[in-house]
């Protein structure tokens, strides 16, 4: 009886907080945005990603064998460390590519939530397709099932882009057209090239790997491009 007492009470003060809010009582339009809590949000997206990032290594498991057989225990879970690399450096440029959009966030509404939340379940199922890859390697339906999941993960991103062109209130800087435009075949380019790994799981896989690990390289060569400022010429003026 007493703890149901309390649970009332609770509920009593948890009510009258929110009647009090200057949020409450008051109606918004769809134009207008509902502040929420950005700080919120980015610590729930790096706290998945540091789940994610973890679970990763989980599937991989020192060998039980004798120590003669320990180098060919060790070959034979290369595979795995491979698609773990491969895994843990695309999530951890997911996770830089969200910090720089995150940093240009001003506001957050209900939709962005939902979105964001979207796009971490894509992100937060890798650990399941990377080990599916890592047991079965050069297996086309793993390196199918992985090309899916990286797209998934895309198209979501870029959703969201075309989200805050249309929600300028949400940005620092609203978001212009010819700004999406300039990132928007970035995004074709890699899908498409991750659906050319998808077919050519079925005939080469060893092509899909190499395209899997060639389109890493080549975000993170133009990310780092991007963040790093041109280095003057100390002899000039």
């Amino acid at each position: 009886m007493a703890g149901r007492r309390r649970v009332f009470w609770a509920l009593e003060v948890f009510r009258l907080r929110a009647s009090f809010s200057p949020a409450a009582g008051k109606t918004y339009t769809d134009e207008e945005v509902i502040p929420l809590n950005k700080a919120r949000l980015e610590a729930f997206s790096d706290g998945v990603f540091a789940i994610v990032i973890t679970l990763l290594i989980l599937d991989i498991k020192i060998p039980d064998v004798q120590p003669a057989a320990l180098p060919a225990a060790l070959v034979d879970i290369l595979p795995q460390l491979l698609t773990y690399i491969l895994s843990f450096f695309i999530v951890g440029l997911y996770w830089h590519l969200h910090h720089q959009v995150a940093a240009q966030i001003k506001l957050i509404d209900e939709a962005f939530i939902w979105l964001n939340l979207v796009w971490l379940l894509f992100v937060s199922v890798l650990p399941f397709t990377t080990a599916l890859l890592g047991r079965y390697p050069l297996q086309p339906i793993p390196l199918t099932i992985y090309g899916i999941n990286l797209i998934l993960v895309n198209v979501t991103g870029f959703v969201i882009l075309v989200y805050f062109r249309n929600r300028p209130r949400l940005r620092l800087q609203p978001m212009s057209s010819a700004e999406l435009r300039a990132v928007a075949p970035i995004y074709v380019a890699v899908n498409s090239l991750y659906a050319v790994a998808i077919g050519a799981a079925w005939f080469f896989p060893w092509l899909s790997y190499a395209i899997y690990f060639f389109v890493l390289l080549w975000v993170t060569a133009r990310s780092i491009r991007r963040v790093i400022p041109a280095i003057p010429d100390k002899e000039g003026p």
